[in-house]
């Protein structure tokens, strides 16, 4: 059921609108971490629609979407969601078809200090995962270093995993999640952004998953809309047979941001 639910809310992004890039990160381990949201009182929504065709000497259609949402019911509570749904396709091959939901609940112990609960769902047919459930329970401390990287977080965790690939298999782990994740303004209408995630497997380290991610994001208009460039590296140590272990993304979008 929960599969149904976040994955159905990752085509449903999708299906408002085509886009030609990827705006959510392409990793399935974790939402994005609640201090780098943006600042507000009750709830904030970003989304992220677009696409691309082409009919010609080479025949090409694109479509992808991101959605985030979060809100604060009350002082110390929060929850987050985020879904994105990616697919392409040349002539009659699909050549990306991945989709992704997550939920966040994070509850502030203290000023710098967080508690959170998160579950994830995710698709991946060219990576071979047919469905990868990751629940992670942990702390994350932010905010500790002053001056000019805001927010800046360092967060770890325990995380069971499901995993099914495309012939069936199934897998069923228990790792370890590992975090880092800054911003900083470089001027008053350009942020730079950065995220790494380490994720090994409990019993045997040398089985890890490695996911870092750089940004450049430049202010359009106001609080608003903004242009971000989003360079990704992703690495699996010990990916399905055929699959390689690493993948290398750049990727650009137009980000729309409501809140309240």
């Amino acid at each position: 059921m929960l599969k149904r639910i976040f994955l159905a809310g990752a085509f449903l992004t999708a299906a408002a609108g085509p886009a030609a890039a990827q705006f959510t990160r392409t990793e399935d381990l974790r939402v994005r971490p609640p201090e780098a949201w943006q600042p507000h009182k009750l709830y904030g929504l970003s989304l992220s629609l677009g696409g691309g065709y082409l009919n010609g000497n080479v025949r090409n259609y694109s479509f992808n979407g991101g959605l985030e949402f979060d809100w604060k019911p009350v002082e110390k509570q929060s929850l987050f969601l985020q879904a994105s749904d990616n697919y392409v396709k040349y002539g009659d091959a699909a050549v990306t078809d991945k989709s992704r939901g997550s939920l966040l609940y994070a509850y502030a112990v203290r000023s710098r200090l967080n508690l959170f609960l998160q579950t994830t769902h995710s698709h991946d047919k060219f990576r071979l995962v047919k469905y990868r459930m990751t629940n992670t329970a942990g702390v994350c401390y932010h905010n500790f270093l002053p001056g000019v990287f805001k927010p800046v977080m360092l967060s770890a965790g325990l995380t069971p995993e499901y995993e099914k690939d495309s012939a069936g298999n199934v897998k069923r782990d228990f790792r370890l999640t590992g975090r880092v994740n800054f911003a900083t303004a470089l001027t008053p209408t350009v942020n730079l952004g950065g995220d790494v995630i380490y994720t090994p497997r409990a019993a045997d380290t040398g089985d890890y998953r490695l996911y870092s991610e750089g940004f450049l994001e430049f202010k359009v208009w106001k609080e608003a809309v903004a242009f971000r460039i989003t360079a990704t590296e992703e690495y699996d140590s010990r990916p399905f047979t055929g699959v390689r272990k690493n993948d290398f993304g750049l990727t650009h979008a137009l980000v729309v941001k409501l809140a309240k």
